[in-house]
Parts: C-alpha cells; structure tokens; sequence
C-alpha cells in the first residue's frame, strides 16, 4: 500500500469540530455535519488515491485508477487522461476502463485515441468503452476498427456498433460469412440496425 502524503492537508481541530457537531441537537446541524465528514473523507481519499498513483508498484496504480473513476471530479480525471498515455500497457488499459464509468463527454476523443493503441487489451477496452458511451458519433470510429485482423477485435467492434446504431449495412453486411462463429453472431446482432439506418 502506498504511504499517506494528506497529513498535512487537513488541521486534526477541523475534523473534531465536524464530529463534533454530529451530536447537534438540532437535525438540519447534523445533517450539514455528516455531509461536511463526508465532503472531508472525500478529498482525504482523493489525495491518497492521487499518491498511490505515482507509486512504483503496479497493482497498487492500478487501483489507484479505479479508485479515481469512483471520484467524478477534476483531479480525477486529469489524472486518468495521464494514464491513458502511461507506458505501461496494464496501466492504459485500466485507465480505459475506468473511464468507461466517467460521465464525461470531452473524455470520447482520447477514448477514440486508443483505438490505435499498439496492444490489443488497450484497442478491446477502447471499442468497449466507446459502445458503452452511447454516443453515435463515435460509431465511425469504431467501424474502422472493423478493418482489424484479429477476430475478437471485429467482434468487439460489432458488438460496440450494436449499442451504438449508425453501423452503415455495407461494412457489417460481409462479417455475416466470417469464419470465426462469434463475428457472424455479432454481425447478425447489429445488421437490422444496420439495414433500418440504410433505409432511412
């Protein structure tokens, strides 16, 4: 586990002062004070997450990006952008999937970035991540990763068009004769889509 560098960040008489008005008589105090502990555990959190992740040890940055998906806020995610560029492949795939539960728009484009990633873990989490987002606009990112040789990648990407809609029918139409039965099952899944978008 990676040391706690927040000591420093909070005086001890603040967090007393807080539990202290936990025991207000009055419920409206009370409750400000719960929420003001939380708010307090809250950043004590993010900071040690933020530590952790420049930590040597590698399971424990990996934990450290999952954790800070969890925080929605800034910090957050700067810190899991940073990661997606990390040049430990465990550590970018991670980070695309933790973005995955990000509600951010501006985070699609360096999700789209990963498509080239160099490791196959990293462009699956990518097409994963990108059909998850629910966004059309990235369908047509997504479909050029259907140009890939490996199977589970053309699949994934089917898959992510699935979710998505806007798979235009002349790129998903061949898939139905591939050789590997989980791409035809993919292409089948997303070809009435497909077909109806073509239609209109």
């Amino acid at each position: 586990m990676c040391a706690d560098k927040t000591g420093a960040m909070e005086s001890v008489p603040v967090r007393d002062v807080i539990r202290a008005a936990l025991a207000d008589p009055e419920p409206e105090v009370r409750e400000a004070a719960a929420a003001a502990l939380d708010r307090l555990e809250e950043a004590r959190s993010g900071e040690r997450l933020l530590a952790c992740f420049e930590s040597e040890d590698l399971r424990t940055r990996i934990q450290a990006v999952y954790g800070l998906s969890c925080l929605h806020e800034r910090r957050a995610y700067e810190v899991l952008r940073t990661a997606l560029e990390d040049p430990i492949v465990d550590v970018r795939a991670a980070a695309v999937r933790a973005l995955e539960e990000f509600p951010n728009p501006s985070l699609l484009e360096p999700l789209t970035q990963r498509l080239e990633d160099p490791e196959l873990v990293v462009r699956r989490a990518a097409i994963v991540a990108l059909g998850a987002s629910g966004d059309r606009r990235v369908a047509t990112f997504v479909e050029t990763t259907l140009d890939d040789p490996d199977p589970a990648i053309v699949r994934d990407a089917l898959e992510a068009l699935a979710k998505l809609g806007g798979a235009r029918l002349e790129r998903v139409l061949p898939f139905v004769e591939h050789a590997e039965p989980s791409v035809r099952s993919a292409a089948l899944r997303v070809l009435p889509e497909a077909a109806r978008s073509e239609e209109m």
